[in-house]
This record gives structure tokens, C-alpha cells and sequence, in this order.
């Protein structure tokens, strides 16, 4: 039996960061993207920078807060692209910011809908062909922020930590040797989210929270996107698989030496 050559795929936050690196990463590499972002300049953006590399990807403005909305979605993108082989979980939100008895409930809720419960559903909804297909990788980008409270980042620390649980429990329950998801630290990244919390007051944030991640900046500690966007590419392809159901850093050897493969 020939092996499955994957076709296509979902890559959130594809808009810009590690999300924008990965997507033109995947094109590169022949598959048909579906890029979801809010912002729709954004993701043309990208959409256009994949299309004059002969590559193909069509944008989806979607506010992954609505988690309702997210089979719909999935739907779309498989009439339009084809069935989804890839998901890469991306995106995130790092607020609400102060303690869990002062940040309004509705945020707190709504960043575990977009860090979780997204992730989730866009998930469940790809799997099905994925089980059809009997071969697919979801990748979800988790963080160290998992493994200790952050600060006044409570939503976040306590979305990753869940994020991780997930994709260790999908590990159990997949049966097919050919279907992984993963989580995987991308490490300090120069992001938009970087920026945003280091710019938070410090009365917000907290002084060490505040103070870290100046510090980040400050000290040149902070990586380029492009590397962590060619890992994950990566890791949705066959090398994944020896990963599937794991949390891994991106600073672990095994991960690194997917540079070099």
C-alpha cells in the first residue's frame, strides 16, 4: 500500500509570528493551506506571499473565540481545500491579566475557549477524515507557562496546562500508529504576545512577570519565528510521529535535530 501523502492544511494564527513561519513553511513543502486569523489583511498577506511561490492557500477571517462557529469552519475549508490532514493550534491570547479575583470572568472565559477549547474542536472536527485517511498531526503550541503559574496570566498558564493534558489524552485514545498530536514549547519567540505583556503596566502584569519579560527583550534572548515555523512543519510530517501524544520543548535534541533532517 502506497503511503499517504498529506494534502492539506489548517494553520490558526496564520496571520503572522510562528504562525505566518509555519504556514509558508507547509507551502513550501506542497500542501494547500487554510490560514484562520481575525484580521483579514493579515492573512492575505501571507495568502499572497504563498501564492507568487507557486504554492495555494485561501484565508479565513475567524475569531476562534466563537467555538460554535468552529465545525462550520472546518466544513468550509474541507469543500474549498479538501479534507484537513494538518492542524496546527496556534493560536492564543495571553489576557485577562491580574488576579482570579479581579479579571472579569467573561475574559477569563473567553481565553480558554480561544488556548483550549478551539484547539479542541478544530480537533475534533479534522479527525474524522483523519482516521479515514488513516494518517494526520495536530500540533499544539503550548508553552513552559504550562508547567507554573504565570504572574497574573492565570488563563494562560491554566489554558496550556489543560492544552498539554489534551493532547496526551488524545495520545491514549488514538489507536492508529499513523495519527499523533503533540504539544511542543516553541521557547521564547519574538511575538506579538511578547510585546504585548511586556508593554502591559506593571501594576497589570505584576513586577515579575513585568521584569522577565523586559528581560526576554532586553538581553537578545528572544528567537526568530522561522526556525520554531520549520520544527513544526516538521513535526506535522512523518517525523511527528515518534512524538505523538507528547509534550515536547523545542530545545529538546530529538526536536532540534529535526533542523538538520
Amino acid at each position: 500500500m502506497a503511503q499517504y501523502s498529506p494534502k492539506v492544511a489548517l494553520v490558526t494564527g496564520a496571520g503572522r509570528g510562528i504562525g505566518e513561519a509555519v504556514a509558508l513553511e507547509l507551502a513550501r513543502q506542497g500542501l494547500k493551506v487554510a490560514l484562520v486569523a481575525r484580521s483579514q489583511s493579515e492573512l492575505d498577506k501571507v495568502a499572497a506571499q504563498i501564492k507568487e511561490s507557486g504554492g495555494t492557500a485561501l484565508s479565513y477571517p475567524f475569531d476562534l473565540a466563537d467555538v460554535a462557529g468552529i465545525e462550520g469552519l472546518v466544513e468550509q475549508i474541507e469543500k474549498e481545500l479538501g479534507p484537513v490532514d494538518i492542524v496546527i493550534n496556534n493560536a492564543a491570547i495571553a489576557g485577562p491579566y491580574g488576579g482570579g479575583w479581579e479579571v472579569d470572568p467573561e475574559a477569563w472565559t473567553q481565553a480558554i475557549n480561544i488556548n483550549l477549547i478551539a484547539p479542541f474542536r478544530l480537533t475534533r472536527a479534522t479527525l474524522p477524515n483523519m482516521l479515514k485517511n488513516d494518517w494526520g498531526r495536530v500540533v499544539n503550541i503550548s508553552s513552559g507557562a504550562a508547567t507554573f503559574p504565570m504572574g497574573r496570566g492565570g488563563a494562560y498558564s491554566t489554558s496550556k496546562a489543560a492544552l498539554d493534558m489534551m493532547s496526551r489524552q488524545f495520545g491514549v485514545e488514538l489507536e492508529s500508529p499513523n495519527i499523533s498530536v503533540i504539544s511542543l514549547y516553541p521557547g521564547i519567540v519574538d511575538t506579538a504576545m511578547q510585546t504585548e505583556i511586556r508593554t502591559q503596566p506593571v501594576e497589570k502584569v505584576g513586577a515579575e512577570m513585568s521584569e522577565r519579560f523586559k528581560g526576554y527583550h532586553s538581553s537578545g534572548s528572544l528567537s526568530t519565528a522561522e526556525p520554531v515555523g520549520k520544527i513544526i512543519a516538521a513535526l506535522a510530517g512523518e517525523a511527528g510521529q515518534q512524538f505523538a501524544g507528547k509534550v515536547i520543548n523545542i530545545s529538546d535534541p530529538a526536536v532540534q535535530a529535526l533542523l538538520n533532517d
